[in-house]
């Protein structure tokens, strides 16, 4: 029987790179007013334009990173990753991130009667 090969020994980095996350431009994010705020940062109701093909503006949740700290990108970055690869149904809609400028930002999908507690 042919054993596995390793190819050349990969190991997993720690985290990946941001990869097949969706960008949001900031200037495609119009904050409407704060939600909440948590722990990680504040959360806001924007309207997000060019995000749906079939809606001009869509509202959304937006989670705004508190600090622009290494670490806290780190975090950011990987629970960005994390949402984008644990997309099913029985979770609020994660859109993507908008990483350029401060603050680092989150989108999802606004539920009108959704648990708040599940962004702060």
């Amino acid at each position: 029987g042919g054993g596995h090969t390793l190819i050349g020994g990969v190991t997993n980095p720690p985290y990946p790179a941001p990869q097949g996350v969706h960008h949001v431009q900031r200037k495609d994010i119009a904050l409407k007013w704060e939600l909440g705020e948590g722990a990680f940062g504040k959360v806001f109701l924007a309207e997000c334009s060019n995000l749906l093909p079939e809606q001009e503006k869509t509202l959304v949740a937006v989670k705004a990173l508190k600090e622009g700290t290494e670490s806290a990108r780190l975090d950011f970055q990987r629970e960005a990753e994390l949402l984008t690869v644990l997309q099913h149904q029985h979770i609020v809609k994660f859109y993507g991130v908008c990483t350029e400028g401060e603050p680092l930002l989150m989108v999802f999908e606004y539920m009108k009667h959704g648990d708040l507690n599940r962004f702060l």
